[in-house]
């Protein structure tokens, strides 16, 4: 059984879905219907150049370009986390674009050579979208981690300050604060793992039973996927984390005010 085609009316009258949305917006004045209606444009583009370019980089199929396109998706992802957490790129983009680079790699590596077993590693139908799924989730968990971080380091700094001042490191001081902000950025990880299945059909499993595969083999992948997002999103998190720690503060171990927006 193949996916059932949607044809270009189905794909308008879903769109015409976004004008009910979008009264509902105003009527209730939630103030981000223009926001609303430009993530669905550049959702319209950016999905239609995918669906174009993504053909070709199938066919071609080249360790490099595979490679490049990766290393593109993370940086736009370490770009877009920094933003959404409300700091400045200067001092965040590179350790963030490793904090998701490195764990990315680890993850798919072992997810096409181990668990899939698939030859080459770098097959380009599996790696693009299961890198697409790792970062999903990754930039997700870790601009709330970002957010929670700082936020508390705001509120709870005359306790930092305190243990600083009866001798503790950095990195001790800040234990606290880091510790709640990977419980809370990766709760949500918890809950879906906790609960799929009863509440909610995943997109891995469902585009796999839409695409015409197997159910078994479709829950096969949904389990393989949730724990590589798990693995993943929690060992982006920590590298985040840690990385604050060594360019969020000055020489004097304090934080640095200009990092945020």
């Amino acid at each position: 059984m193949n996916a059932v085609n949607i044809p270009v009316s189905g794909l308008v009258f879903g769109l015409l879905m976004v004008l009910p949305t979008l009264l509902l917006v105003a009527y209730f004045r939630l103030g981000f219907g223009k926001q609303l209606l430009v993530a669905v444009v550049r959702m319209l583009l950016q999905l239609g150049l995918v669906a174009f370019y993504l053909k070709y980089i199938f066919l071609l199929d080249n360790l490099w370009v595979n490679l490049v396109y990766v290393l593109l998706m993370v940086f736009f992802a370490a770009v877009s986390g920094i933003k959404s957490a409300s700091l400045r790129l200067g001092r965040l983009l590179f350790p963030t674009f490793l904090a998701m680079l490195l764990p990315t790699l680890i993850t798919l590596l072992f997810f096409n050579g181990a668990i899939i077993q698939i030859t080459p590693v770098w097959k380009a139908e599996i790696l693009i979208p299961i890198a697409g799924l790792m970062l999903g989730n990754t930039l997700k968990s870790n601009i709330v981690a970002l957010k929670t971080f700082f936020m508390l380091a705001r509120k709870e700094q005359k306790i930092y300050l305190f243990l600083l001042g009866n001798g503790a490191s950095k990195k001790e001081a800040a234990r606290p604060f880091l510790k709640e902000a990977i419980r809370t950025a990766m709760a949500p990880n918890l809950a879906t793992m906790a609960t799929i299945g009863l509440v909610s059909l995943p997109g891995v499993m469902t585009g796999q039973i839409l695409g015409g595969s197997d159910p078994v083999l479709a829950v096969k992948y949904q389990i393989m996927v949730m724990v590589a997002i798990f693995f993943n999103s929690l060992l982006s998190n920590i590298l985040q984390l840690l990385f604050v720690l060594r360019q969020g503060f000055d020489e004097r171990d304090q934080l640095i005010s200009e990092i945020e927006n």
